[in-house]
């Protein structure tokens, strides 16, 4: 059957997928884990990217392809095992260097559980530089007025070198298509700086991602944490490049307490 012009419409300014969360996407406290949605997010930008002709199989030239520069998510609660759930995204804005997108998050009952909101660049793999956006054909059509009614990223503040700071060694399970690191693997890494039991307690209620630089194979980073002086369960990280100095990337996590559950569903443990 032929699609109406108005349906095509639709998806072109918000494109929606529906998932299915089985055991594997969980994490311990039997929710759909972080890292499983910012792959997700990823991938639904991608496939809305592919149906407006901009992917990466549209760009103007070889070697330029889609990166994350920027990602916030803000979750009210997470959804749980055996549930499916849907992801909405729009693009609200770009320039010529860059492209925002959000998305929100609903159940089954299209309750809006969260939001995100990303910035993306066009990566020039050759020199890794930002290629811009001026070779793309965008129409400004596809700019959806839907609102993302959460905060854009605050401007990260530099935390202090700490000698002392975790160390980590990027492997090649950590490299992505572009032979940098990816960004699943970024939030692994912050993920597991806090132990099992501040997830029992807590649920993450904000995710924030700042991309500074390029990471890569062989790369000895140190972890930098610190707690917020002033906002309780707010945490800031600064992932620093041992040989250099330099940090590659800011992050914030902000925790919220969990509501106590029914004991006959409290979560199993060994």
């Amino acid at each position: 059957m032929k699609e109406k012009e108005s349906d095509l419409q639709d998806v072109v300014t918000v494109f929606r997928k529906t998932s299915y969360i089985s055991a594997a996407d969980c994490n311990a406290q039997q929710e759909l884990g972080v890292s499983m949605l910012v792959q997700k997010l990823i991938d639904v930008a991608t496939e809305h990217a592919n149906i407006l002709g901009i992917g990466n199989p549209n760009m103007p030239e070889p070697g330029m392809g889609w990166v994350l520069s920027r990602l916030s998510i803000e979750m009210r609660r997470w959804p749980h095992e055996n549930t499916e759930y849907t992801i909405s995204t729009w693009v609200e804005d770009w320039n010529r260097h860059f492209s925002r997108r959000a998305f929100s998050i609903q159940d089954t009952n299209g309750e809006v559980l969260g939001y995100a909101r990303s910035i993306w660049m066009v990566l020039n793999t050759t020199d890794r530089s930002n290629a811009g956006l001026s070779g793309l054909n965008f129409n400004k059509e596809w700019i959806s007025d839907l609102p993302c009614p959460i905060a854009m990223q605050e401007k990260h503040q530099k935390i202090e070198s700490k000698p002392d700071a975790p160390l980590y060694r990027f492997k090649y399970c950590d490299i992505d298509f572009y032979r940098h690191v990816n960004t699943v693997r970024y939030a692994d890494l912050l993920l597991n700086q806090f132990d099992m039991e501040t997830y029992d307690r807590n649920h993450i209620e904000r995710f924030e991602l700042s991309f500074l630089h390029e990471a890569c194979y062989g790369m000895e980073i140190r972890i930098i944490s610190e707690p917020s002086q002033s906002t309780p369960l707010l945490y800031r990280f600064s992932l620093e490049d041992c040989s250099s100095g330099q940090p590659i990337l800011y992050a914030r996590i902000r925790f919220a307490p969990r509501p106590a559950r029914p004991e006959n569903e409290l979560i199993n443990q060994p």
